[in-house]
């Protein structure tokens, strides 16, 4: 496997003592100075890789570990410069993460890899899947970013304005926001302590990196679509949307798009792809629905 250079600075080790995670944390060296964290739970023939969004991290997918951990190896990331990951001046692409999580599987020797990516993960995943598809058997897209196209007009506004969907991640009151955005629920049991642990990882020394990442992360989705190159991923996969998903389409840009529609128009040009919508949950499906979510990636990965 061809490897690309990642930036070699000091890594910053972070206080983070107030963080739980709801599985133990293990950390992968890369390389160049780059420390992945990580879940490992489960075993089975299948090793599933979840991959979380813009500015979240590992326990947005713990209902889903907690549920899919007795059949297969599931194995979750901090994205760099997310959760316990490393964090510093780093290009923050999607090419970057792509080119991280490669060397990650690589590292760790993962086999019949199913990559499970939820929104900006899920757009992650899809460039894993374009670079290197002998390292990936089958692709879970969960409510994921690059299946909404955005020509040049709509590209240099959403730049302009350093937002997705509306709604910014660099300071504690608008992360706040877009993490209760991403329910339906008007109950939202896990937003308060996903928005704790967020606000504190943004905090202190670090939050310059936080800031840098988060207004990096948006323009890379906008510089690296992927939508042209969807018909060469030669990967079965599963598209899951919660319909009252607030974020995708975009409402400032795709008035008359819904998630629905977007999510045909992505699944129509991946040769071996399948649609799931599921009422009653927002952006954030795998925690809403989470034995939903389950039961239909199960029913994916087994299906022969």
């Amino acid at each position: 496997m061809q490897r690309h250079a990642l930036p070699s600075i000091k890594f910053t080790t972070l206080r983070l003592q107030m963080i739980k995670y709801p599985f133990p944390v293990h950390k992968c060296d890369i390389g160049s100075n780059l420390e992945i964290a990580y879940c490992d739970e489960g075993s089975g023939d299948q090793t599933l890789l979840f991959i979380h969004g813009l500015a979240n991290y590992i326990p947005v997918f713990k209902h889903n570990i907690e549920g899919l951990k007795g059949q297969f190896r599931c194995v979750a990331i901090d994205l760099p410069g997310n959760g316990l990951s490393s964090r510093g001046d780093y290009p923050y692409s999607m090419f970057f993460y792509a080119e991280s999580l490669a060397r990650f599987i690589t590292q760790l020797d993962l086999q019949n890899v199913v990559l499970v990516g939820h929104s900006m993960g899920g757009q992650i995943s899809l460039i894993l899947s374009l670079r290197y598809p002998t390292l990936i058997s089958k692709l879970v897209l969960l409510a994921p970013s690059g299946l909404e196209f955005y020509n040049d007009f709509e590209c240099s506004m959403m730049k302009g304005l350093l937002s997705f969907g509306g709604m910014m991640y660099g300071d504690a009151m608008s992360l706040e926001a877009a993490i209760e955005n991403s329910y339906y629920h008007e109950q939202k049991k896990d937003a308060k302590h996903i928005v704790k642990d967020l606000i504190h990882l943004m905090q202190g020394e670090q939050g310059k990196y936080w800031r840098k990442m988060v207004q990096t992360n948006i323009e890379a989705m906008l510089n690296e679509q992927v939508f042209k190159f969807l018909p060469q991923i030669n990967q079965k996969t599963l598209i899951v949307f919660g319909k009252q998903d607030a974020f995708i389409p975009n409402k400032l840009m795709h008035v008359g798009e819904t998630t629905e529609s977007i999510a045909k128009k992505g699944a129509a040009l991946i040769p071996n792809c399948q649609v799931e919508i599921i009422h009653h949950s927002g952006h954030f499906v795998q925690i809403e629905s989470a034995d939903k979510v389950n039961a239909l990636i199960t029913k994916f990965i087994e299906a022969k």
